[in-house]
């Protein structure tokens, strides 16, 4: 764990983690959430970096050292453990120097030995190079067929608890404590046993695409649907992960549709802090994501406390995934990432610095999706195209996420015939 968390103090570009502000574990916490889908608290990212002492040290679920590997640049927790099978001690190089991102961790020079012992070490390094081998091409890991994730209750309004349980085959004789549920909405991952019926709580109207996991491994999703009637406005703060603080039903004015400071404040949310605002409309559409034009004109929050990328987030909805588009001033492109379908890419691992825009005065998003291929434009601008195999499916609302006070001025859905599916807002 020590190790991981090395390389990613390099990632994060401040290798010396005993310098770390309360600040700094706040900005890992959003970037970890972006790039590699895990949500931790700050609080809980300084157990996990030794800057809250505990009696033992902790040890994170699995879910979450995926994820943590994943941002070090590794596959997943497995393969960061198969590349380091025996971890650098504290006394040597590679404990005191910090990797960089693509950088190795030095192996301390080996002693002077005598021969024999020599053999005796060769001997023990093939023996565990044949054992990973075998593990990882001769003994995959299990994947038990026909297991299925199975919920009673979808589909709901908002908010809505979804209860599900396990279904397993007959023929299943895999270790039954290996099942995780990841909800798809950002909250913990649980453990579940066939048999057993979880309850989940989701708090934000929306599509979620819930999966099974057996020995960290997918197994089955199904998507778990949030009804709305007409757009939602909901406020939350990056300090209280716990909750989340509906708004008055929106609606469109003059200005187009937006909340004030003071309507924030009143829920609860501290405006002093980093806080977002949530427009959601969710309803099912005769399109699909993959031939679909979307048009947003939009203006992203000025500069205020807590707020200075000016981040807008949007989301489209469907059957079986999404596209999500971060969007964020030039300077802080670090943090965008673009997800259509099963691609996904993010501005730590690739250069997106095409994709950063400054939207505070407002501005135009576009974008075109043909026979799976997608074209991101804004006020004119190509930004970022790319094609992706796993269909999304037919079309189950829209989300548009600012950071700090943003307004929406109009919202449009075409199919490429130019036939109107949704259409709100001025013209």
């Amino acid at each position: 764990m020590d190790l991981v968390c090395r390389y990613i103090a390099g990632n994060f570009g401040n290798p010396e983690i005993a310098s770390w502000t309360n600040g700094d574990y706040l900005r890992l916490s959003g970037i970890l959430s972006r790039a590699s889908e895990i949500q931790l608290s700050p609080s809980t990212l300084k157990r996990i970096f030794g800057k809250l002492k505990t009696t033992e040290r902790y040890y994170p679920q699995k879910a979450t050292r995926d994820g943590l590997a994943r941002y070090a640049g590794f596959a997943d927790w497995d393969d960061f453990v198969d590349k380091h099978p025996r971890p650098a001690k504290p006394g040597d190089a590679a404990a005191t120097e910090a990797p960089g991102p693509l950088t190795k961790i030095p192996q301390p020079k080996a002693p002077h030995i005598s021969w024999w012992p020599a053999l005796i070490l060769m001997a023990g390094a093939c023996a565990i190079f044949a054992w990973q081998w075998l593990k990882h091409f001769d003994h995959p890991p299990e994947r038990p067929a026909g297991a299925k994730l199975v919920c009673s209750n979808p589909v709901g309004d908002n908010p809505h608890s979804a209860v599900f349980r396990v279904q397993l085959p007959d023929r299943f004789r895999g270790d039954s404590s290996k099942f995780v549920i990841v909800f798809g909405d950002g909250e913990r991952d649980l453990s579940i046993s066939p048999g057993a019926v979880l309850t989940h709580y989701y708090e934000k109207p929306g599509r979620f695409y819930a999966k099974l996991l057996y020995d960290s491994q997918p197994v089955d999703t199904i998507p778990i649907y949030l009804k709305t009637n007409g757009w939602t406005a909901t406020a939350n703060s990056q300090l209280d992960t716990t909750r989340v603080y509906p708004l008055e039903t929106p609606g469109f004015g003059a200005a187009g549709m937006s909340v004030t400071p003071k309507e924030v404040y009143a829920t609860g949310v501290d405006t002093l802090h980093t806080f977002y605002v949530d427009f959601v409309n969710t309803q099912e559409w005769d399109a699909t994501g993959d031939d679909i034009e979307l048009t947003a004109r939009l203006t992203t929050s000025r500069l205020r406390p807590g707020i200075r990328c000016s981040q807008v987030m949007i989301t489209l909805y469907g059957e079986k995934s999404q596209h999500e588009m971060l969007l964020l001033k030039p300077g802080c492109v670090s943090w965008a990432y673009l997800v259509f379908s099963e691609k996904g890419i993010h501005g730590s691992r690739t250069d997106l610095s095409p994709v950063g825009t400054d939207l505070t005065s407002g501005g135009t998003v576009h974008l075109r999706v043909k026979d799976k291929h997608a074209w991101l434009t804004v006020n004119g601008k190509p930004l970022y195209d790319i094609a992706y195999n796993q269909p999304v499916g037919k079309l189950y609302g829209i989300r548009i996420n600012f950071a700090g006070i943003g307004s929406i001025q109009q919202v449009s859905l075409k199919k490429p015939d130019g036939s109107m599916v949704f259409e709100d807002g001025s013209k």
